[in-house]
């Protein structure tokens, strides 16, 4: 099998318990059940190939990919209102198809990511494998699993709001004794309390709720429920009853029982503990090769290039292109990996879906074709099958290494251990070269479409987004404007300063609401 499935290995094990049994473990026995998620979760990965990800079934796969073709991605763009370019410069895609490419590619968990341009990053992989992490995965799955700090079991009480209460209750004492002591009502369900501190306006987890709006008891009342017998240790198992601090307050949450840890719990492993490397969305990749080839729609076939093929996105959004045009994606990337027998994980991606979406039915006249080189970028050039297209590339699209940020293999030839001693010299021997490649392999007005962010680099940022646009100009392309790709929520990315202005590099504003994103520069060969 080219891919995984759905990791029924560890939803059907033994490691995964009711939430509610979480609450009743002591701390001895939590740990114990760490270890034990540890060592299962790497028996799976080495012996099954599986990573702790859900994953779906082939048949969950096919339908999915089946309505990649016809949605309807012109609803994607928004305008900045904060000052813009170009109208529609805000691509804020929510559509989830196509994201069951990652499962192409169990490696994926396997990347260190470095913050430094020291080599020294770790992976997810190494969160479970190595003993070196053993004290951070307890603290961690403490705080994801047991505390449920996503809110994927247990939602804050809400005054007034039987949603999340069942009954209208606006006092958190009463409410818990009323849960204690009505069972008709509350069978089904338990509650937990959250240590807080005391804070007012809305608070910083992924759900933005006002304090105020929120159940919660002060310590005193805490001590006082414990002493009348209302709260058992599951209750508060989260906290030390007998150190409880002044400057806090207790959060009633409300859940039902009966539910697993996973498949919820892998989001915790997503974002959790360390940035993993990410897929390019295969839904925004469709839409950015269906709007910069729509000129070329006549042509009896449009060349396309991926100089960074990556983890298969942007080959799944070039199969899934719009059907009224004939599509020929070449695609370029070292990452030994990806390759194996002869073959590669994306032609297995396109040949997945050209031969089982109905695309492949039979009612086209042909499929999306697809050509795939084992080779980095910046020596892409030098290869005699390559050179066939020089000068008739429609579109360059890609999204390349952002330096060392992510260290995809330990192979060689990865652009950070070839050319990264500095970003100085990543830059001159891999980006250079690459975009000069991109230059001279286009046709008379084809677009260079490159997504890249500057990143923090010991405090400081790294240049990534102005060199690659000097780079460009120097190699006769002409810029045009800027795309921002809002990115997916993620914890602490809604922070802002006193000026109420968040405090990411790149924001913008859509609906009167605040957006990070990734900028896509749009570049056309003008000469």
């Amino acid at each position: 099998m080219t891919h995984y499935g759905k990791n029924t290995h560890l939803i059907d094990s033994d490691i995964n318990v009711l939430f509610e049994e979480l609450l009743e473990m002591n701390p001895d026995q939590f740990e114990q059940w760490v270890v034990n998620l540890r060592k299962s979760v790497v028996d799976i990965w080495d012996n099954e190939n599986v990573p702790p990800r859900r994953g779906k079934e082939d048949r969950e796969i096919i339908d999915q990919w089946n309505k990649m073709c016809s949605y309807p991605i012109h609803k994607f763009t928004f305008t900045d209102s904060l000052g813009t370019e170009v109208e529609d410069d805000v691509i804020v895609n929510t559509s989830k198809l196509g994201v069951e490419a990652d499962q192409w590619f169990p490696n994926m968990y396997k990347v260190r990511i470095n913050y430094t341009e020291k080599d020294t990053g770790y992976s997810i992989y190494d969160l479970f494998a190595d003993d070196r992490f053993k004290e951070r995965m307890i603290k961690g799955c403490n705080r994801h699993f047991k505390r449920d700090s996503m809110y994927l079991h247990a939602p804050s009480c809400i005054k007034n709001n039987k949603k999340t209460t069942i009954i209208e209750s606006n006092d958190a004492a009463e409410y818990i004794r009323t849960v204690r002591s009505n069972r008709e009502i509350f069978g089904e369900h338990d509650f937990m309390l959250e240590q807080v501190k005391i804070k007012e306006g809305m608070n910083s987890g992924y759900n933005q709720v006002d304090h105020s709006n929120i159940l919660q008891l002060t310590k005193e009342q805490v001590v006082s429920l414990k002493h009348d017998g209302v709260l058992e240790y599951r209750h508060h198992s989260t906290f030390d009853i007998s150190d409880m601090p002044d400057d806090r307050v207790y959060s009633v949450r409300l859940y039902k029982k009966g539910n697993r840890i996973f498949p919820k719990g892998f989001a915790a492993f997503r974002i959790g503990y360390i940035q993993p490397a990410v897929n390019f969305p295969p839904m925004t990749a469709k839409y950015i090769w269906d709007r910069y080839t729509e000129e070329f729609k006549d042509d009896e076939v449009i060349k396309i290039y991926d100089p960074s093929a990556g983890w298969g996105g942007r080959i799944l959004g070039a199969m899934s292109a719009n059907d009224n045009r004939k599509i020929h994606y070449i695609g370029t990337d070292p990452n030994p990996d990806n390759f194996y027998d002869g073959r590669s994980k994306y032609a297995d991606i396109a040949d997945f879906y050209n031969t089982k979406t109905y695309r492949g039915c039979g009612l086209f006249p042909e499929t999306n074709t697809y050509e795939i080189h084992q080779l980095g970028s910046e020596v892409i050039q030098h290869d005699p099958e390559f050179q066939k297209h020089k000068g008739e590339i429609s579109v360059a699209f890609t999204s390349p290494p952002y330096f060392n940020r992510e260290a995809y293999s330990e192979d060689e030839n990865q652009s950070y251990k070839k050319h990264g001693s500095s970003y100085e010299s990543w830059r001159d021997g891999f980006l250079q070269p690459t975009i000069e490649t991109i230059a001279e392999w286009l046709r008379p007005n084809g677009y260079m479409i490159w997504n890249i962010a500057d990143i923090l680099n010991r405090g400081n940022y790294l240049p990534l987004e102005q060199d690659s646009i000097n780079i460009a100009e120097q190699n006769g392309l002409k810029y045009l404007y800027t795309l921002k790709m809002r990115m997916e929520g993620m914890p602490g990315q809604n922070r802002v300063g006193e000026d109420g202005k968040p405090l990411c590099k790149n924001y913008c504003q859509v609906n009167g609401e605040y957006q990070k994103y990734e900028p896509i520069f749009v570049f056309k060969k003008v000469r």
